[in-house]
């Protein structure tokens, strides 16, 4: 606990104690801060990890960015397949989730769920896949955008390089031929 002097507009406060201290890059506001160390569990889950590898390698190794597409499929159909192929959870799932099953759940570091209904579409997040007979977790990024009554996509896809059969050039052609048929590319 701190002890702190606060001066607002001439007017000296009482000395409080307190976890609060004056931050001046705040503009005369009280920052407040806990001593309180978050548990171990939740800052491991916070993180929202990519890979279930541990190795140390860097993100960019395990992607692949497939060539910029156009569809013949508009931006709400690919929208929908998306959801559907590949799990991603909108903003509304994940607040039941919260509400019905697990109230410290939290999410992907680069999660995104951008939707302009008829236009575009930025969706990212970690996502389960299956290979060699049980399921892995790959990051995958989709924007889709209005382009005529067709869409233009981009797709990205992360599996943990440290992974030999994840990694296989075998199994980064399936995962790129289910996400070309999913898009009508």
């Amino acid at each position: 606990m701190k002890i702190i002097h606060v001066l607002f507009a001439g007017i000296i406060a009482i000395n409080n104690s307190g976890c609060a201290n004056f931050d001046p890059t705040l503009n005369g506001l009280v920052k407040i801060d806990t001593d309180v160390a978050k548990p171990s569990v939740l800052l491991d889950r916070s993180a929202g990890p990519i890979y279930t590898s541990t190795a140390m390698s860097s993100k960019e190794e395990g992607c692949t960015i497939l060539p910029n597409r156009k569809s013949r499929i508009d931006v709400d159909t690919l929208y929908g397949r998306a959801m559907s192929h590949f799990n991603f959870k909108s903003p509304e799932q994940i607040a039941i989730y919260r509400k019905t099953v697990d109230r410290t759940y939290l999410l992907d570091q680069g999660y995104k769920h951008e939707k302009q209904s008829g236009a575009f579409y930025h969706l990212a997040q970690t996502v389960p896949y299956s290979v060699a007979g049980g399921y892995r977790a790959m990051w995958l990024e989709f924007k889709f955008s209005k382009n005529g009554s067709g869409s233009d996509v981009s797709a990205e896809f992360c599996v943990d390089p440290g992974d030999p059969i994840a990694s296989s050039s075998s199994t980064r052609q399936k995962i790129s031929a289910r996400i070309q048929q999913m898009l009508g590319v």
